[in-house]
């Protein structure tokens, strides 16, 4: 039976090739798979060199940071709450301070804030003592006095010069109330 079988097949055209739709499949599995093996090294790759990019950039940033002087923080000369009166030119009038802050740039500006307190305030009296009402009721005068009041702490505790980003950076002044001294 099996010579028959041989016959036939020869009879039918010879032995039986490969199948063409098998053929066709593996060729299209093979390349998909290529494809995908390419993609993901290619990705792989990129999303590495962004990574780095990413992180260089968090670097440069950083290290920008540190030179604008890194450790901003808060000293208080007169708490919120605890207000202080000031002498203004003339001697008839007296400004109210609800609080004066300062933002400065470093810890030893803190601590020397805290040092120098008495030389502060002296030297916060001397600079009131010379404005008017009117030097504290317009945005350019407190703009004038919180810079006057920037500069006098920041000689008081030696942040001047190139140390000077170290220090006050900025001044924050709640005055409540101007009144008559009487």
């Amino acid at each position: 039976m099996p010579e028959e079988e041989i016959q036939e097949e020869e009879q039918q055209g010879g032995k039986k090739g490969p199948n063409i739709i098998l053929l066709l499949i593996i060729a299209i599995v093979v390349s998909v798979a290529l494809s995908v093996g390419g993609a993901f090294v290619l990705i792989n790759m990129l999303g590495k060199n962004i990574a780095q990019q990413a992180q260089q950039q968090a670097q440069q940033q950083a290290q920008g940071v540190e030179e604008k002087a890194v450790q901003v923080g808060l000293a208080e000369i007169i708490r919120p709450g605890n207000q202080r009166q000031f002498m203004l030119k003339g001697g008839n009038e007296i400004a109210i301070v609800n609080a004066l802050q300062l933002k400065v740039g470093s810890d030893e500006c803190r601590e020397a804030v805290a040092q120098y307190n008495v030389e502060i305030l002296e030297a916060i009296g001397l600079i009131f003592i010379t404005k008017t009402r009117e030097d504290l009721t317009t945005v350019e005068g407190r703009e004038i006095l919180k810079n006057q009041i920037k500069n006098a702490v920041n000689e008081i505790t030696g942040f001047v010069g190139e140390k000077e980003k170290y220090g006050v950076i900025q001044v924050i002044i709640d005055i409540v109330v101007i009144t008559s001294a009487y």
